[in-house]
């Protein structure tokens, strides 16, 4: 069989027979892989350990029918710290099933995208700072990768400049903040739009539901987020910003999970990581 040589992330893994592992990688070469570790559930294997969930390897992979079979595989990277913080391990695992759904959308940009995974890692592993707004960077950098950068400056629906007093939510389907505006003149248009199909003329509906309000507090991480800005060590944010950021995180979480049409798993995981 033909071989190949990969760096890859270890982004999710499903049994296989008795003893071997299907886990599918993200890799620098050609994107997403799904390949089989052959007894990698065997007590003692070598490389179980090396199959586990965000570990970086260097893979030697046989091409096979239906999955890649790991000929041989060389750790380089296994981010020990992550496994004795329970809330950075979940954002870290959480990162890895986003990868798994979002991947193939990913391949065309593999080699920029793994280092940008691997580093953000890196960061959960080994930053001070809030893990939940390192998180917030990681979901905005992967949308604008994938086509689906939120808007979050201006009014998705009127383009008017967006403001403290102006900022209604946030809107799913069009993909940004809505301002108070055009939210109110949705409404109004909804209850119009009844009025009109009792006499059989249909017209067009404005804005009529956000699917996540939002405050000028959560807006402003959200923009700071998005440009990438540097957080400070989370010992030095108050507690008003920390629920601020962990605001802004579950109003992308819902338009990831939006786009990606289906339950995020992990974050079950994470909502009990972050439970006092």
């Amino acid at each position: 069989m033909p071989t190949y040589s990969v760096n890859a992330v270890n982004v999710a893994s499903f049994p296989l027979g008795e003893t071997d592992k299907v886990v599918t990688v993200f890799s620098a070469e050609r994107g997403l892989i799904k390949c089989v570790a052959k007894g990698a559930r065997k007590p003692g294997s070598k490389i179980g350990g090396r199959a586990e969930l965000l570990n970086v390897n260097k893979l030697l992979l046989a091409t096979g029918r239906t999955f890649e079979i790991i000929s041989q595989a060389e750790t380089l990277e296994t981010f020990p710290k992550l496994r004795g913080d329970l809330e950075r391990l979940a954002y870290s695992l959480y990162y890895a099933e986003l990868t798994s759904i979002f991947g193939q959308g990913l391949n065309d940009e593999s080699s920029s995208y793994f280092d940008f995974l691997v580093m953000s890692l890196r960061y959960q592993s080994l930053s001070d700072s809030d893990p939940a707004y390192l998180c917030l960077m990681f979901e905005l950098r992967l949308l604008e990768t994938l086509g689906y950068r939120p808007e979050l400056t201006v009014c998705v629906n009127c383009r008017s400049v967006l403001t403290d007093h102006a900022i209604a939510g946030f809107h799913f389907e069009l993909g940004g903040i809505v301002c108070e505006r055009c939210h109110l003149e949705g409404k109004r248009t909804k209850v119009t739009m009844r009025v009109a199909e009792d006499e059989g003329i249909y017209e067009t509906p404005g804005v009529d539901k956000l699917d996540k309000h939002v405050t000028p507090m959560v807006w402003k991480r959200l923009v700071l987020a998005s440009a990438g800005s540097d957080v400070p060590d989370a010992h030095l944010e108050s507690d008003g910003v920390k629920r601020a950021t962990r605001a802004a995180h579950r109003v992308i979480e819902g338009y990831i999970e939006y786009r990606a049409g289906r339950r995020i798993k992990s974050l079950s995981l994470l909502e009990n990581a972050q439970t006092p």
